[in-house]
Protein backbone atom coordinates (compact mmCIF):
# COMPACT_ATOMS: atom_id res chain seq x y z
CA UNK A 1 0.00 0.00 0.00
CA UNK A 2 1.23 3.71 -0.96
CA UNK A 3 2.09 6.13 1.73
CA UNK A 4 2.23 9.48 2.34
CA UNK A 5 5.00 11.26 1.05
CA UNK A 6 4.88 13.69 3.98
CA UNK A 7 2.85 17.02 2.99
CA UNK A 8 -0.42 15.73 3.92
CA UNK A 9 -0.23 13.49 7.03
CA UNK A 10 -2.92 15.10 8.80
CA UNK A 11 -6.11 12.64 8.80
CA UNK A 12 -8.94 14.13 7.32
CA UNK A 13 -12.24 13.47 8.46
CA UNK A 14 -15.15 12.83 6.20
CA UNK A 15 -18.91 13.19 7.20
CA UNK A 16 -21.38 10.38 6.49
CA UNK A 17 -25.01 11.82 6.03
CA UNK A 18 -28.05 9.89 6.62
CA UNK A 19 -28.52 10.66 2.63
CA UNK A 20 -25.62 8.36 2.42
CA UNK A 21 -23.97 11.73 0.95
CA UNK A 22 -20.03 12.09 1.51
CA UNK A 23 -18.57 15.26 3.18
CA UNK A 24 -14.75 16.00 3.07
CA UNK A 25 -14.09 18.32 5.88
CA UNK A 26 -11.19 19.36 4.43
CA UNK A 27 -11.98 20.41 1.16
CA UNK A 28 -15.37 21.39 2.03
CA UNK A 29 -17.00 19.12 -1.09
CA UNK A 30 -18.97 16.35 -0.96
CA UNK A 31 -17.29 13.39 -2.42
CA UNK A 32 -17.71 9.55 -3.95
CA UNK A 33 -16.46 6.32 -2.91
CA UNK A 34 -14.26 6.58 -5.71
CA UNK A 35 -12.64 9.49 -4.48
CA UNK A 36 -12.26 7.67 -1.40
CA UNK A 37 -10.70 4.74 -2.66
CA UNK A 38 -8.51 7.41 -4.97
CA UNK A 39 -7.36 8.56 -1.66
CA UNK A 40 -6.39 5.42 -0.12
CA UNK A 41 -4.26 4.70 -3.59
CA UNK A 42 -2.75 7.97 -3.00
CA UNK A 43 -1.71 6.97 0.81
CA UNK A 44 -3.99 9.84 2.42
CA UNK A 45 -4.94 8.89 5.67
CA UNK A 46 -9.30 9.50 6.50
CA UNK A 47 -11.95 8.66 9.32
CA UNK A 48 -15.21 8.03 8.31
CA UNK A 49 -17.80 9.33 10.78
CA UNK A 50 -21.58 9.11 10.91
CA UNK A 51 -22.83 13.23 10.61
CA UNK A 52 -25.53 12.65 13.27
CA UNK A 53 -23.86 10.14 15.75
CA UNK A 54 -20.48 11.21 15.69
CA UNK A 55 -19.87 7.17 15.19
CA UNK A 56 -16.65 5.96 13.67
CA UNK A 57 -17.75 4.02 10.45
CA UNK A 58 -14.53 4.17 8.37
CA UNK A 59 -14.90 0.26 8.29
CA UNK A 60 -18.13 -0.29 7.10
CA UNK A 61 -17.47 2.35 4.40
CA UNK A 62 -14.37 1.50 3.21
CA UNK A 63 -16.14 -2.77 3.12
CA UNK A 64 -18.41 -0.60 0.78
CA UNK A 65 -15.23 0.16 -1.64
CA UNK A 66 -14.55 -3.43 -2.11
CA UNK A 67 -18.23 -4.41 -2.59
CA UNK A 68 -18.39 -2.04 -4.99
CA UNK A 69 -14.57 -2.46 -6.75
CA UNK A 70 -15.95 -6.66 -6.97
CA UNK A 71 -18.99 -6.03 -8.24
CA UNK A 72 -17.40 -3.85 -11.17
CA UNK A 73 -15.63 -6.89 -11.93
CA UNK A 74 -12.37 -6.30 -10.34
CA UNK A 75 -12.47 -9.30 -8.41
CA UNK A 76 -9.32 -9.70 -6.63
CA UNK A 77 -10.84 -11.56 -3.74
CA UNK A 78 -10.93 -15.42 -4.79
CA UNK A 79 -14.41 -17.26 -4.04
CA UNK A 80 -13.07 -19.50 -1.80
CA UNK A 81 -11.49 -16.59 0.50
CA UNK A 82 -14.83 -15.08 0.92
CA UNK A 83 -16.42 -18.52 1.61
CA UNK A 84 -13.34 -18.79 4.51
CA UNK A 85 -13.91 -15.62 5.63
CA UNK A 86 -17.68 -15.72 5.80
CA UNK A 87 -16.88 -19.07 7.85
CA UNK A 88 -15.05 -17.17 10.09
CA UNK A 89 -17.49 -14.86 11.55
CA UNK A 90 -19.26 -15.53 14.69
CA UNK A 91 -16.54 -18.63 15.06
CA UNK A 92 -13.94 -18.92 17.98
CA UNK A 93 -11.07 -17.77 14.78
CA UNK A 94 -13.32 -14.70 14.32
CA UNK A 95 -10.57 -12.38 16.94
CA UNK A 96 -7.65 -13.83 15.26
CA UNK A 97 -8.32 -13.20 11.52
CA UNK A 98 -8.32 -9.39 11.99
CA UNK A 99 -4.06 -9.09 13.51
CA UNK A 100 -3.12 -11.94 11.12
CA UNK A 101 -4.59 -10.09 8.38
CA UNK A 102 -2.75 -7.22 8.98
CA UNK A 103 0.14 -8.50 9.80
CA UNK A 104 0.11 -10.36 6.58
CA UNK A 105 -1.04 -7.11 4.54
CA UNK A 106 2.31 -5.50 6.30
Amino acid sequence: MAKSSGATNKKATIKKYANRRLYDTESSTYITLDRLALMIREGREFEVVDAKSGDDITHQVLTQIIVDEEARGSTMLPVNFLRQLIGMYGGQSEGLVSPVLDSAMD
